[in-house]
């Protein structure tokens, strides 16, 4: 791989067009086994299996039982493992040593290819979560979401910043915007340009003004958007099939590799 590259499973982030992630959700596992077929058949680059839509505070043997049923039914797709806790706007409980246990237990069992790991978890927890993933070759996702008003763009440049040097492979940074999507657009290709991030990066703006960067991610250095096959895990998700047509319109006009 190249600098700025990184792989999840099969997946290369950080080369040629954003690749398309589709969330698993569902409260037992027949809904995941369900919601993962239809991922597969959206023929999704990567799959976010939601854990915290089955269970706030998942024990390590449902977590895996969850990740076995999604490769069970959407096989060869690289699988990323969320559990999004109520700090970044998911279900999942804020507990903080039941999430470093949980995410240290799916790494070591291998079960899936990356696992999210939230900023908001703590600098240390962090750290020790990419260190722990590092030793399993997993990839490590870093994530920070804000639902509320984010005031200064440049904050979510710094999450990023900050996530790659605690050990994240790639980073992620989503906010809630009604208008401000350039601000965000400038503060982080600021990051990528002026202040050394050299990870693959992901940055979303959630709800209506925001569907642009789910679209448009390419021409601000993002290597990943998120689309739908059913039910949707944040704010201004697009069905996966007609964002796949949208990426590569832009990939074309672009004449990305």
């Amino acid at each position: 791989m190249n600098a700025g590259e990184a792989c999840i499973g099969n997946v290369i982030l950080g080369r040629g067009m954003p690749k398309i992630c589709v969330p698993v959700m569902g409260k037992t596992v027949s809904r995941i086994a369900q919601a993962a077929q239809r991922a597969k058949d959206a023929k999704a680059d990567i799959i976010e299996l939601r854990m915290d839509s089955m269970c706030p505070a998942p024990d390590i043997c449902e977590a895996i039982a969850a990740c076995e049923t999604v490769r069970a039914h959407a096989p060869g797709i690289a699988l990323l493992f969320t559990l999004r806790t109520q700090r970044d706007g998911g279900a999942g409980s804020v507990d903080v040593q039941a999430y470093e246990r949980l995410l240290t237990g799916v790494l070591e069992s291998g079960v899936c290819d990356a696992v999210d790991c939230e900023l908001s978890a703590g600098a240390e927890v962090f750290a020790r979560i990419a260190a722990r993933a590092k030793a399993a070759g997993i990839t490590l996702v870093g994530s920070s979401h804000e639902f509320g008003e984010i005031g200064d763009m440049q904050r979510a440049a710094q999450w990023l910043l900050e996530q790659q040097a605690l050990g994240a492979d790639v980073c992620k940074a989503a906010v809630m915007t009604k208008t401000d999507v350039q601000a965000l657009e400038a503060a982080l290709m600021f990051a990528r340009t002026k202040q050394q991030l050299t990870i693959p990066m992901i940055g979303i703006a959630m709800g209506p003004a925001g569907v642009i960067t789910r679209i448009g991610g390419a021409c601000m250095g993002s290597c990943l958007t998120f689309g739908t096959a059913g039910e949707a895990s944040a704010p201004g998700q697009i069905d996966a099939k007609r964002l796949r047509t949208a990426l590569e319109i832009i990939r074309d006009a672009l004449e990305i590799g």
